[in-house]
């Protein structure tokens, strides 16, 4: 079993091929049980308990799981708070082929995945892009919606200014071709927004909902603990809203959950998943509407950018 680490992951990916075989992954047929996040310690808070989670699928090709541990004290440790692995088998035989980075991973299919939903959902001229968050996350998030829409300006908001302008400064070093700053957020940015990316920490709504105007794309995928959101109530019933697998947005989205419970929205609020689009594929953007995707991660995403790693690898 071949073990590829950060730097390999990094050498062969890159958003053109990876939003195709995910997108093709997706048509396709696949399993996708429930994934299970495991409290490792029942008496904490939610969003604050050490965490094991284990995410499998498996299609014709391939079977995997990835695995990681959620430790959100370990920042104030100098640690990451997550760590990933993922871990490939043949179909056929059920041989193990490779283990693989599950973090470095996860940020090339987490952007991948919200570019895809872009190509059905966003204004397909979207020229403007807001992005809430300055993680690691927040570079591919930018790559990967510049590759599917004509952007040519880029916001970077963050909770520290100097963080989110370091961050648009560092961009614009791989990113020439595009206006990238770190600002603050007003109404007058989201309401000129194409598409406002939501990639944060946060459990509270990072604007009010009014800010944005139809026929803008909400792309939240910061948040999925249940009584956390990152996008308010009232934003959300007004949304047509797709979600990257439903059975795991109904226990884990509180953008959803929360809306629910209130009595805002029912599950019928949901117009669809990302499978559904690949599969019958159309452009679901309407100028008068404004639409929200949401995710929470799905198993077969990361063995989609699993088998496009091996692919390129020449393993497969």
């Amino acid at each position: 079993m071949r073990q590829i680490d950060a730097a390999q992951i990094e050498a062969v990916m890159d958003f053109d091929g990876l939003i195709g075989h995910l997108r093709q992954s997706l048509a396709a047929d696949f399993q996708m049980p429930p994934r299970q996040v495991l409290p490792l310690d029942p008496d904490g808070n939610s969003g604050d308990t050490d965490a094991l989670a284990l995410l499998p699928a498996w299609n014709q090709r391939l079977i995997g799981c990835k695995l990681f541990t959620y430790f959100p004290g370990n920042a104030s440790q100098g640690k990451e708070r997550l760590y990933s692995k993922l871990i490939v088998f043949r179909r056929a035989t059920g041989e193990p082929l490779a283990l693989l980075d599950g973090t470095r991973l996860t940020y090339w299919r987490t952007a991948a995945v919200s570019a895809l939903a872009s190509s059905y959902l966003s204004n397909p001229t979207a020229k403007t892009l807001v992005l809430f968050g300055t993680g690691q996350l927040a570079p591919y998030m930018v790559r990967a919606h510049a590759h599917v829409r004509p952007i040519q300006s880029v916001y970077i908001v963050g909770r520290d200014s100097v963080k989110a302008q370091a961050l648009a400064d560092n961009l614009k070093t791989v990113l020439p071709e595009l206006d990238i700053s770190g600002v603050r957020p007003s109404a007058g940015l989201l309401g000129q927004a194409d598409i406002i990316s939501c990639a944060t920490a946060s459990s509270k709504p990072l604007f009010p909902g009014h800010w944005v105007n139809p026929g803008c794309l909400v792309d939240a995928i910061g948040n999925h603990q249940a009584g956390a959101s990152e996008i308010d109530t009232d934003l959300v019933a007004e949304t047509r809203l797709y979600v990257d697998s439903r059975i795991n947005c109904l226990r884990e989205a509180g953008e959803i959950l929360l809306p629910m419970t209130q009595g805002h929205i029912g599950e019928e609020h949901i117009q669809g998943e990302l499978a559904d689009l690949c599969r019958h594929p159309q452009i679901a953007w309407q100028p008068s509407r404004i639409n929200l995707f949401k995710a929470v991660g799905m198993a077969i995403a990361d063995l989609a950018a699993a088998d496009f790693v091996l692919d390129s690898l020449e393993m497969f």
